[in-house]
């Protein structure tokens, strides 16, 4: 007897829609079929034992759970830690359609790049009602070349070979020297070498020049980071994977330049692979003047309209292979700590001060859907930028991020009528969080019901998830 069934909807992957039951035994999908095929499965005695779930989809979509393989949780950031953990972040994205996040090691020159990474396992056992994987954060190369190679064949055999390295921000950003020497050893090992490209000295010479103009305001921040910022990083990392033959992967794009260095890169025969946020869909720059522009500050910054543009070209044409949240949460209180008052006890602006960062974990399934709703993407596209390619790039495909037999049953179901205000009230993350960015955003189309492993963690409104029940996903790059 199966355990789940879910029946007459309208299945939606990556690259098929059609009317169909799936059937789901000890978490994994076992049947798939046309409707009224699995009635005969269907256990209602408790006798015969456990008695099987039965969710009537009739006029709703079912789709893949959503993997989130780029957010933040429990980072620290300027002296302060955001405000989620695993399992206040699980219930956010499972309302939000996802089933599987991944996070990244605290690395530190004081904790290695092993040691950060079965610290930030731990964690998530404890705490993640969601399946979890960690991407490892190196800083330097180390000393040693086979001890840098004992690492990184460490990691992939652990099933954690997808790394972040940052080419800004002193304390941890890495020498090119260092990234060279990583990217040519992963990849002999097989591992892929991920990047938070921008131009440290780009970035710092830019600042010094507003503040000597006394431009502290917020819209500055975008300013202090232009597109020449990140252009430049993202093709000197390109030029790196060039001469070295490694697959590279980039975090958080956001400029027209570097999407178009991508394509090209990808034209060459690179093995190239990139993601946009949420938030570099949905605004542009202008969201940063006034007085609540410090909550719209985070790195890199918002763009043009003419770069949220290239964002939308970028998915619909394979350059950007996914949409992630960059999820990290900070109330309006911690971004202003170090705001200096004037005489009337007002925050004066500096945008060298307040911590980057916004949420956008639980948000991301609207966000994409607004995009199938003006008919920027299909929805097949969402599912592809959602589910399948992030399961394929960060290797753990087809395990996850698909719909077929043997797969994890990881499945939402998607009601295309229920419209969702991306409001604070609607949301759930803590309540401490006093503030929406996506005020005014409404998402027509959100999952009702979020299915992690055949069990049911979002259900009429409540989330059931338990505290440690998520699992390690052990990974392996193919690329």
């Amino acid at each position: 007897m199966l355990d789940l069934i879910i029946k007459n909807g309208t299945i939606i992957t990556a690259d098929e829609t059609y009317k169909g039951e799936i059937g789901v035994e000890n978490g994994v999908i076992t049947y798939i079929g046309s409707a009224g095929k699995l009635d005969h499965l269907i256990n209602t005695d408790p006798e015969n034992g456990p008695v099987t779930k039965v969710i009537d989809a009739e006029g709703k979509y079912v789709m893949p759970g959503l993997i989130e393989p780029h957010m933040h949780v429990k980072a620290p950031f300027s002296g302060t830690i955001d405000m989620l953990d695993f399992y206040t972040a699980s219930k956010c994205a499972a309302f939000g359609g996802v089933t599987t996040f991944m996070d990244f090691s605290t690395t530190t020159e004081s904790m290695p790049v092993l040691e950060a990474v079965e610290d930030r396992l731990r964690e998530m056992e404890e705490e993640s009602a969601l399946d979890y994987c960690v991407h490892p954060k190196f800083i330097n190369a180390g000393k040693d070349k086979e001890e840098l190679r004992k690492t990184i064949k460490t990691l992939v055999e652990k099933g954690v070979p997808a790394f972040k390295m940052f080419t800004i921000y002193p304390g941890v950003m890495i020498k090119d020297a260092d990234i060279l020497r990583i990217m040519q050893t992963a990849k002999e090992e097989g591992a892929l070498c991920g990047f938070h490209a921008e131009s440290n000295d780009i970035a710092q010479f830019m600042t010094e020049k507003l503040i000597e103009e006394q431009k502290k305001d917020w819209e500055y921040f975008n300013a202090a980071k232009p597109n020449a910022c990140e252009a430049e990083a993202v093709n000197r990392i390109i030029e790196f994977a060039e001469l070295t033959d490694a697959p590279i992967y980039f975090y958080h794009l956001s400029t027209k330049e570097a999407v178009e260095a991508v394509r090209q890169a990808k034209k060459r025969g690179l093995k190239v692979y990139a993601e946009t946020c949420g938030h570099y869909l949905a605004f542009t720059d202008e969201k940063n003047k006034g007085k609540d522009g410090i909550n719209y500050l985070m790195s890199p910054p918002l763009r043009s309209e003419e770069d949220r543009k290239a964002m939308w070209d970028g998915l619909r044409d394979g350059t950007l292979s996914l949409v992630t949240s960059d999820n990290e949460v900070f109330t309006r209180e911690i971004k202003e700590k170090d705001l200096e008052t004037d005489e009337k006890g007002e925050k004066i602006p500096d945008f060298r001060k307040p911590v980057n960062g916004i949420p956008g974990l639980e948000e991301r399934f609207g966000l994409l859907m607004a995009g199938v709703n003006r008919g920027d993407i299909t929805l097949n596209k969402l599912v592809e930028l959602g589910s399948t390619n992030p399961a394929k790039i960060f290797g753990c495909y087809p395990k996850k991020g698909c719909l077929e037999i043997g797969c994890d049953a990881d499945i939402i179901v998607v009601d295309p009528e229920k419209e969702v205000p991306l409001t604070w009230e609607n949301l759930h993350y803590p309540p401490e969080l006093d503030y929406s960015i996506y005020e005014g955003f409404v998402s027509r189309g959100w999952p009702i019901c979020t299915i992690r492993r055949g069990e049911i963690l979002v259900e009429n409104g409540e989330f059931k998830g338990k505290k440690g029940s998520g699992q390690f996903l052990k990974c392996k790059v193919k690329l």
